[in-house]
């Protein structure tokens, strides 16, 4: 009988470089595409996003940045027109820029 070490003995032979270049290939994979808005979409926004800085709602964003979504909260205290993005203020005070193009979907709370 052959007493082997299977699948062991292969994994000695991974250089540190192979682990952390085989993570980043799986990171990869994860990323997703930022989705394509239709007209629709882009004019609902920016109604909610105008109804809720007149009547001080606060906003659910979901925001596409580096292949994923990412989740913002809290109230819209400017909209800056140069710069292309909405400056939403979250739960602990502190003022998160976020650009026009880089919105997925904005729902009220």
């Amino acid at each position: 009988m052959i007493r082997d070490r299977g699948a062991i003995k292969w994994t000695a032979m991974m250089l540190p470089e192979h682990v952390q270049s085989v993570k980043e290939a799986l990171a990869e994979d994860k990323k997703l595409t930022q989705p394509i808005l239709d007209e629709d979409q882009i004019r609902e926004m920016e109604l909610l996003i105008l109804e809720s800085m007149e009547h001080g709602w606060s906003l659910h964003c979901e925001v596409f940045k580096n292949g994923e979504i990412r989740h913002v909260s809290g109230h819209v205290v400017y909209i800056d027109h140069l710069k292309q993005e909405i400056r939403i203020q979250d739960d602990s005070d502190n003022i998160q820029p976020i650009p026009f193009r880089s919105l997925v979907n904005i729902q009220k709370d």
